[in-house]
């Protein structure tokens, strides 16, 4: 596979997000989502080699960092057979570097609720006025991905019925989100760092409380977060740097853990991880290459 990015740039608020990158055999799509009202630049990966068979279909969030990582490791695992051959669909927003809306579109998306003692701290990372911000999109999002860009991709591409939802960070929050709402969603879930600090504690509710009503959950999950979260890059932008020092990722995704290991649910296959030597941004490579190997193998 040929991956071609441009330079990169010292990380600042302005060059935050990863340079787009040239990748074979891959489609690209501007999608208008009627549920959330807004469009998405939506990126598909076919295998090398199409099989004449419906294939699995795996959902990346957070297209606009993780699109050419996740392409890679998705058809390295191919190559090397430990994972079947699979339609990658990369989900972000049609945006050149636009550090502002990236943030302030995640934010929007990923988050199930408002949380009172970062929203001002996202807005002032993103320049923006608080009112100019939206939370509490989480269930449009997830209505918009499995009806209207599933029903898009199954008109394009042979897919079964086999999804896996790849989400870290906030993406990793809507991981956990979707979980315990809506779990039928997806067969597998990959949820890294996930940011269980959003709203504290939302999460751990929403555990409690599906617990509460259901005697079984039917999903395949690898979570995992890194063993240096807390280490912070000295490049990043100052409004980061409290949200970090207080988001505590690995002791909630400790406790996350036991809670679910120890439902003893019939159904759900489940591996949560700490990933030596990783923070919160090296986590991604080996949380998509090991939580696929996972998933897949299980």
């Amino acid at each position: 596979m040929n991956v071609q990015l441009k330079s990169w740039k010292k990380l600042t608020k302005e060059s935050l997000i990863m340079p787009k990158a040239v990748i074979e055999n891959t489609e690209v799509y501007q999608l208008k989502s009627n549920i959330v009202g807004d469009t998405y630049e939506i990126t598909v990966m076919k295998p090398e080699e199409v099989p004449d068979e419906p294939l699995p279909v795996i959902y990346l969030t957070d297209a606009n960092n993780s699109l050419g990582i996740g392409c890679d490791v998705a058809n390295l695992l191919m190559l090397g057979g430990e994972i079947p051959p699979v339609i990658l669909v990369a989900i972000g927003y049609p945006l050149e570097g636009d550090f502002k809306n990236f943030i302030r579109l995640r934010t929007r998306d990923f988050s199930p609720s408002l949380c009172e003692w970062q929203a001002p701290m996202m807005a002032e990372l993103a320049e923006l006025k608080q009112e100019d911000f939206s939370y509490g999109g989480a269930p449009k999002f997830l209505e918009f991905l499995t009806t209207e860009l599933r029903d898009f991709i199954s008109s394009k591409y042979n897919i079964s019925d086999d999804s896996t939802l790849i989400g870290d960070s906030m993406g990793g929050l809507f991981g956990v989100y979707t979980l315990f709402n809506k779990p039928e969603s997806f067969k597998r879930y990959v949820i890294g760092s996930p940011w269980m600090c959003w709203d504290f504690p939302l999460c751990f509710n929403y555990e409690k409380k599906y617990s509460e009503t259901n005697n079984d959950l039917n999903a395949i999950v690898y979570m995992a977060t890194g063993s240096d979260e807390h280490i912070l890059y000295p490049n990043l932008p100052d409004p980061i740097v409290p949200l970090f020092t207080g988001a505590k990722t690995e002791e909630h995704s400790r406790e996350m853990f036991k809670l679910l290991e120890s439902r003893n649910y019939p159904s759900l296959n489940f591996r949560g991880k700490i990933l030596e030597y990783e923070t919160h941004f090296t986590i991604i490579p080996g949380l998509i290459g090991k939580g696929l190997r996972s998933v897949f193998n299980q």
